[in-house]
């Protein structure tokens, strides 16, 4: 739906007004009781559909929210682990990356340019030596 015109994003839904039948992420966060963070982690991982307008805003349908809302506090009530509906801090966090790693990695993805170095070096050597 990226690009439409609110007439015609207006006939896609139904001839509703774009107030009442799309919501913004704060509106959305608000109804679901999550940080607009999360609310975007969901996004991106699929579990909340979504519809960017000019690829850039999100907008939600209200009816989807409130179908979601329920079974947020429905999880909550049952005691289920927040991580299982939250995002956790370890979700951000990267693995460990070490030195030897780092310099693992750069000798693998740049050892066409070192052998080229050295090739020119070679040549350049017995370029001058035969002078």
């Amino acid at each position: 739906m990226s690009g439409l015109r609110r007439s015609e994003l207006n006939k896609v839904l139904g001839g509703q007004d774009t107030k009442e039948g799309l919501l913004n992420l704060r509106e959305a966060s608000d109804l679901l009781g999550l940080t607009e963070e999360e609310v975007r982690y969901f996004v991106s991982c699929g579990k909340i559909p979504a519809y960017k307008i000019g690829g850039e805003f999100l907008r939600f349908k209200r009816e989807q929210i409130e179908a979601l809302r329920g079974r947020i506090k429905i999880l909550k009530h049952q005691s289920v682990p927040i991580e299982k509906i939250i995002p956790g801090e370890e979700a951000g966090k990267r693995p460990r990356y070490s030195a030897w790693d780092r310099i693992r990695d750069f000798l693998y993805f740049n050892d066409f340019y070192f052998l080229a170095a050295i090739l020119i070096a070679l040549l350049i050597f017995v370029i001058l030596k035969k002078r």
